[in-house]
């Protein structure tokens, strides 16, 4: 299974990931058919196209058995929340906005 959440990217990302995986939710993107070969070929037309615009963010979850969980994440931009591997677990941990006063 693998599944890509974009968030603020450029138009022809969304269309692209509509073309070959299902939307069930804005910008959530879901296969259970893209064997390891086609992930890793979605994957590089992604990389590239937010190379050339470096514009919002992409998560990429999918199986992945020697991994924690049993799954592998790649992620280009800046997410709102970071994946850490703790104990064999992932975690997330939240960015929070600074909220003391000067």
């Amino acid at each position: 299974m693998i599944l890509i959440c974009a968030s603020n990217t450029v138009d022809r990302v969304h269309g692209f990931l509509r073309s070959c995986m299902l939307n069930p939710h804005p910008g959530v993107y879901v296969s259970v058919t893209l064997d390891a070969g086609s992930r890793e070929r979605v994957w590089t037309i992604l990389e590239g196209w937010w190379n050339a615009e470096p514009q919002g963010t992409l998560l990429m979850m999918y199986k992945a058995k020697e991994k924690p969980m049993g799954l592998d994440f790649r992620s280009l931009g800046v997410p709102k929340r970071t994946v850490v591997e703790r104990d064999g677990i992932y975690m997330l941990i939240t960015k929070t906005k600074n909220t003391e006063s000067p």
